[in-house]
């Protein structure tokens, strides 16, 4: 479905139980909602589940400029659309960011949080300028093979080529302008004081080979949480795709703890 927030259309997808606690999925950079799918399938007998392309992904409109706020702030408009009181989120990479960023300024919204892969501060501002130069100047099919490299292991490349083509594919159809705004976004953002004022119930999950958000990264978001953190073996930075099986069985636990 296509849902109209803040002056852009969003594209987004509510299924499960309707009678459920809602947990609502963030994406990372360069990537659809489909990359929850496995995971999806395994939740939605017992829960009600809100999946979003955030704006320049998938078939959401793309601005061309944004910040991490005002992705939480689309995030706000989702939830006031179909109605939420509170939710639990989701989120991996630029995902965990958005989630990190909303649980700060909205924690009357949230009732639990699980960041995955990700990090109070991403990156830096040399990385992200050499990645937003070279799509600005060749496109995203020129950063593919770099990008699916840290987001898998080279195990996972090599014995699921098919599937590694197919999600380089999502990667490299991905809009360039909404690419690159969001990339600016992550460039920009310092996320160290606002995750110090979070206590909601938190988790944060990693995979274990990351290398764009490495387990020392998580580490010290969990510390900064003061919350558990746990790594996810034979994962790169998508465990979701990975180890969806092992990463399913992770949020389960939490999920239930909170019960």
């Amino acid at each position: 479905m296509f849902v109209k927030i803040n002056d852009l259309v969003l594209q987004a997808k509510l299924q499960g139980n309707t009678n459920g606690t809602t947990l609502l999925f963030i994406n990372s950079l360069g990537s659809g909602f489909v990359i929850w799918d496995e995971i999806v399938a395994k939740l939605e007998s017992d829960y009600k589940i809100l999946r979003y392309n955030k704006r320049g992904h998938g078939l959401s409109e793309s601005s061309s400029s944004c910040s991490i706020a005002d992705h939480a702030n689309d995030l706000l408009g989702l939830i006031d659309h179909f109605k939420l009181e509170r939710v639990i989120l989701i989120g991996v990479s630029i995902g965990g960011m958005i989630a990190l960023e909303f649980a700060s300024r909205f924690p009357t919204r949230v009732k639990a949080a699980i960041f995955c892969d990700t990090g109070t501060r991403i990156g830096t501002q040399e990385s992200w300028n050499t990645r937003i130069d070279a799509v600005k100047t060749d496109g995203l099919a020129s950063i593919g093979s770099s990008v699916i490299s840290r987001w898998f292991t080279p195990e996972f490349i090599v014995n699921n080529s098919t599937e590694a083509r197919g999600w380089t594919t999502m990667l490299i159809r991905t809009s360039k302008e909404g690419y690159v705004a969001s990339c600016e976004a992550i460039r920009e953002a310092d996320l160290r004081e606002a995750a110090k004022t979070i206590k909601t119930p938190s988790l944060v999950l990693c995979g274990d080979q990351d290398l764009s958000t490495p387990p020392s990264l998580n580490q010290e978001l969990a510390d900064d949480l003061d919350c558990t953190f746990e790594l996810i073996p034979n994962a790169g930075h998508l465990p979701c795709l990975e180890q969806p099986e092992i990463m399913t069985e992770k949020i389960l636990a939490f999920l239930e703890g909170l019960a």
